[in-house]
């Protein structure tokens, strides 16, 4: 009897032990985030850590949760916790470089990847990774940490140099990827991005046109091309560019607003301002989508629409001083003299020298019959390199 007391003394104490509860809420955490219940792996794992904060299985675990969940801080922290004791793990390694680089943490991504790159390949792995394309729906492939992930390094860090501007590394990396993998579409849409942004037109039309060779519904490639070829070719083809682009990939913001552009500057306002409702629809936070959308209806005579888009413009990002001189600028056409005078005054204060801003002051000066300051704001702009009709001089301020 007594034997039998103490089992049973053994096995409650096994119960409540908090290693073993811990273990518990870590084996349901890991079932909820098989089963994609992010929100539910994460309160387990939360439990688990909460008794045992140095299972570090969690923190890797957890972290994946987090990430899932949008919360990239807090996958970073839970990455590096766990790095920190095991930081040979490839696995998490790569988990914390493509983290950082979608957190904008270029320098830190770039050392990650090129740890990963030193590292020899082979080995087992519980992980299978998709590389997604985003610019179009879909996973384009899927990968392990351990076999064939150089041609993925190698992209990244690609990537992580053209966003540090160092675009020769960028196509360097981009080459050595493109030599191993020469039919991934990804590497040359890549590299012709590199190339744009470091004024190669030439070449970067050449990767974008092997881009859509190797994969004809990369509609970021087809964007591409369409700014690139909008200068030498008519806004009829470059504008059906773009509606092919849209076609492939209806959720880009971007190709929307260039193509509000194309019809803008061809005269079609209707069109250009159902192509701006559907960017800002698609991507609010814009700015200058705000502005373009503004200018259009500034165009079709909606004057108090322009105005309230404005409005947005500088709500969103109060420095934009072209946002405060077209909004002074249709209050002035709304004859709004004194509301126009303080946008202008704004723009000054951001900028001091934005000599448009003090010739268009100095005209709702004029108008206000304030001479003084009306000369003194156009002799300010004409200082500041802004074109001052003499005449305009010459009758406001003799």
């Amino acid at each position: 009897m007594v034997f039998i007391l103490i089992g049973m003394e053994l096995s409650t104490f096994a119960q409540t032990d908090p290693k073993h509860r811990s273990a518990y809420y870590f084996e349901k955490g890991e079932e909820a985030l098989k089963s994609k219940s992010y929100k539910t792996a994460l309160a387990h794992f939360n439990e688990c850590l909460r008794l045992s904060p140095y299972f570090m299985e969690a923190y890797y675990s957890r972290a994946l949760a987090r990430e899932n969940l949008g919360d990239k801080q807090g996958a970073l922290t839970d990455f590096n916790i766990y790095l920190e004791s095991k930081p040979e793990d490839k696995e998490a390694l790569f988990s914390r470089a493509v983290s950082r680089y979608d957190y904008g943490q270029w320098a830190v991504a770039k050392e990650d990847f090129l740890k990963l790159l030193a590292m020899p390949e082979g080995g087992e792995t519980n992980t299978v990774y998709f590389q997604t394309d985003k610019s179009a729906d879909g996973i384009t492939k899927a990968f392990t940490v351990h076999h064939q992930l150089t041609p993925t390094l190698l992209n990244y860090l690609g990537l992580i140099e053209t966003k540090l501007k160092n675009f020769s590394k960028a196509e360097h990396y981009f080459d050595s990827a493109i030599s191993i993998h020469p039919n991934e579409p990804d590497y040359f849409l890549n590299r012709g991005i590199a190339k744009l942004q470091a004024g190669d037109s030439a070449k970067a039309i050449t990767d974008f046109e092997r881009t859509l060779s190797l994969n004809p519904e990369s509609s970021l490639a087809r964007h591409n091309l369409a700014v690139l070829k909008k200068s030498s070719s008519n806004s009829e083809e470059t504008e059906t560019l773009l509606t092919e682009a849209i076609a492939k990939n209806p959720k880009l913001p971007y190709s929307y607003a260039e193509r509000g552009l194309v019809r803008m500057k061809a005269g079609n306002l209707k069109g250009a301002l159902e192509d701006y409702d559907e960017a800002i629809r698609l991507d609010p936070a814009d700015p200058d989508y705000w502005l373009n959308r503004g200018i259009i209806k500034e165009q079709s005579k909606d004057l108090n629409g322009a105005l309230a888009d404005y409005q947005q413009l500088i709500t969103l990002k109060a420095d934009y001083i072209k946002g405060w001189l077209n909004h002074g600028n249709v209050e002035m056409k709304l004859n709004r003299i004194t509301e126009a005078i303080e946008d202008y005054t704004v723009a000054i204060a951001y900028y001091p020298e934005y000599g448009l801003a003090f010739y268009n002051r100095g005209l709702a000066y004029h108008r206000l019959g304030k001479k003084a300051e009306a000369c003194k704001d156009l002799e300010q702009a004409k200082k500041l390199g802004s074109k001052v009709d003499p005449k305009v001089v010459s009758t406001i301020c003799n």
